[in-house]
């Protein structure tokens, strides 16, 4: 976001439109009002006017901080800033400690050198906080005597992949495993190690470990990781651990799926088919089976009036989605009554889905009117990201400010604005559903040319397009196995990625189906492993490595 500044400056102050103290005054504290104060920052403004919008900020991060010092007259709030973003280069030569301090962290120590290292552990002295990890970076082995694993685990968590990679990944004394899984960070240890392909030593030691009551998350990691060692049985124990403690139902499904996989025992599989949830495990037990999926709308009665709520307005919607948050079943005429409008299916879908969830799901397909040179398959493509993104709301603005229906980033409607034929005037134009999908459909090709299978473009959508990249060519991911693509799956290492992906793909099933062009996951699964047909990356080194032999 900081490095697309200058473009986002353009395109605000550039326009005839501008965010205005008034405006983000008369706004209740949210993310909403947060993207207009981000924007105000990046006007021509003054420094009064840039403290008065910044100390209405909800939950202030790096940057708006670093947003603000550059606006900002005051000394203290330029000095923070600046000591944070000093590079790990200049760390010996700043004089200050305070300064230091703030400039200081794992990731940045692992470019010092040892005395370095020594010297500003020596200097701060745990005076402005713990330092000692400084001294854990110095020793040459970590991870393999019980005496400073507090610090290492400081480090092993935040100094990054190729240092934990060089300094960690070997296996580990049944006494350090033991005093590891008794920490308060052994669920980030469990993470980091079982999601690097290159950890495979340690991964060696987690595999062989049983017992011990975790979050249901790390249990389902542990499962992972000994199905891929092959000890079934400790995978069992997690497995059960887990399933009994989530309470989500596509989390406890997975657990079930997986109890399927390693046992093949048909009562697990009936099981998921039973599930109120639609996610990939289930449609795929219920494929297995031969059984539909039945509990889903896809069309709503609606009424011809101009007043219904649309959910474009951001602040309009958020008022009325703390309303649909606290909607019972016997309360529910109300609100519907106030989105039954043609235009407003989107809204009262939401309505109906969240009030009588997990029961009937949303699969409405709003709109139609601005997908009309789209193919059935991209239609599909686009409502199953559209459904996971915003569940068809348009109004929607999200934490890191991606907009609209198919939240677009800042950045994205930046670049992509510069070649495509409609011009927003403002960042608000993208949560116009016609303007939202057009700019969405120029972002999406570029990832279908490379991505030839809806999992990995809901990959390349979600994560963007060079972490998709690095996933398929570093780690020997997604290759032919026993329990292949599905263990490459739960063990992708961005949480928000790995989900999203299994969600994407389960709304495309449905909405192919509903488009009469049903396909078979089992197809799409097979798709995944075979390099030469699911993306081009793969083909094209695979291409290479043939002209080479």
């Amino acid at each position: 976001m900081i490095r697309s500044s200058i473009l986002a400056l353009l395109l605000v102050t550039t326009s005839t439109w501008a965010v205005t103290l008034n405006e983000i005054n008369d706004k209740p504290a949210s993310r909403q009002k947060n993207f207009l104060i981000w924007q105000f920052l990046h006007q021509d403004i003054n420094a009064t006017e840039a403290s008065e919008a910044f100390y209405q900020v909800e939950n202030v991060n790096e940057r708006f901080l670093f947003d603000y010092a550059a606006k900002t007259d005051e000394a203290e709030v330029k000095y923070t800033a600046s000591c944070m973003r000093e590079q790990a280069c200049n760390l010996p030569l700043i004089e200050q400690d305070d300064c230091l301090m703030l400039a200081l962290s794992p990731a940045k120590a692992t470019a010092l050198k040892p005395e370095e290292r020594e010297a500003i552990a020596a200097r701060l002295n745990n005076r402005f906080g713990n330092t000692e990890w400084l001294r854990a970076m110095n020793q040459e082995s970590l991870f393999t005597s019980t005496e400073n694993l507090a610090n290492e685990t400081i480090v092993f968590r935040l100094a990054g992949i190729p240092y934990r990679r060089q300094y960690f990944n070997h296996t580990l004394s049944p006494d350090v495993l033991d005093s590891l899984s008794k920490s308060p960070s052994f669920s980030q240890i469990v993470f980091l190690s079982v999601t690097d392909p290159s950890m495979d030593q340690m991964q060696v030691s987690l595999s062989a470990f049983s017992g011990g009551h975790f979050d249901p998350q790390t249990h389902f990691f542990l499962a992972m990781n000994s199905i891929k060692y092959g000890k079934f049985d400790i995978a069992l124990e997690h497995l059960m651990e887990a399933k009994g403690r989530f309470y989500s139902p596509i989390d406890r499904d997975k657990c079930t799926f997986w109890l399927y996989q390693i046992t093949k025992e048909e009562t697990y599989l009936n099981e998921l088919a039973k599930s109120l949830d639609i996610n990939m495990y289930v449609l795929y037990a219920r494929e297995q089976l031969g059984l539909p999926t039945e509990n889903y709308f896809t069309t709503l009665p609606t009424v011809h009036k101009t007043d219904s709520i649309k959910g474009i307005d951001p602040f309009e919607w958020r008022e009325f989605a703390e309303e649909v948050k606290a909607s019972k079943p016997e309360t529910i005429a109300a609100l519907i009554e106030r989105c039954d409008g043609d235009d407003s299916v989107a809204v009262q879908a939401y309505v109906l889905e969240r009030t009588y969830e997990p029961y009937i799901h949303n699969f409405t397909m709003p709109y139609d009117q601005y997908m009309t040179n789209l193919t059935n398959d991209q239609k599909a493509l686009v409502y199953a990201l559209m459904r996971q993104e915003t569940r068809f709301i348009p109004g929607l603005i999200s934490r890191s400010f991606a907009l609209g229906l198919m939240q677009l980033m800042p950045f994205n409607v930046d670049s992509i604005s510069k070649v495509h034929p409609m011009k927003p005037t403002t960042y608000f134009d993208m949560l116009q559903p016609e303007i939202n999908i057009a700019y969405s459909l120029s972002h999406l090709q570029h990832l279908i040319n490379n991505l030839h299978n809806p999992i990995l473009i809901a990959y390349g959508y979600n994560g963007g397009i060079g972490s998709t990249k690095r996933l398929l060519t570093e780690g020997g991911r997604f290759l032919p196995g026993e329990f292949e693509p599905f263990l490459s799956m739960e063990l992708i290492g961005n949480d928000e990625n790995r989900e999203y992906g299994k969600r994407v793909l389960a709304n495309y099933v449905i909405y192919k189906q509903i488009l009469g062009e049903p396909v078979q996951l089992k197809a799409i699964f097979d798709n995944l492993i075979q390099p030469t047909q699911s993306d081009s990356f793969r083909a094209e080194a695979l291409k290479k490595n043939l002209v080479l032999k």
